[in-house]
């Protein structure tokens, strides 16, 4: 995989840096476990009006749209995510250490197109 550098320095985001990675190492691992092989997967990082967004785009299978909402709670898995060993907490999880860090998370998807994952984190001070 690699990894494309940004034009300019992102500004750091100031919390605890264990679970923070635990998110981002999340939405990492779900694209990946959901996108197959030859498939892309894109990540980027930009500073928007006091916050990072860090985006994670993929081109997997994507979730059905009656189902994209349910991501976000526990132990819920998409009707395509059955049949890929998973838990169902990921997610919750992702979204609970990103608000605990005063930030936001949101998802889009298109069924059989991918999914993109936002984290929207406030800029350390």
């Amino acid at each position: 995989m690699q990894f494309p550098e940004a034009p300019w320095q992102v500004p750091t985001i100031t919390g605890d840096p264990d679970l923070l990675y635990l998110a981002v190492h999340n939405v990492l691992a779900n694209a990946r476990k959901f996108t197959a092989d030859g498939d892309l997967i894109e990540v980027r990082a930009a500073e928007a009006d006091g916050f990072v967004e860090i985006d994670v785009a993929d081109t997997g299978r994507g979730i059905p749209d009656a189902e994209l909402g349910g991501v976000w709670d526990e132990l819920s898995r998409a009707s395509n995510a059955r049949t890929v060993p998973g838990s169902g907490l990921g997610m919750t999880m992702v979204r609970t250490v990103v608000e605990r860090h005063g930030g936001s998370v949101a998802t889009r998807s298109r069924l059989g197109a991918g999914t993109s994952v936002r984290m929207r984190l406030p800029v350390g001070r």
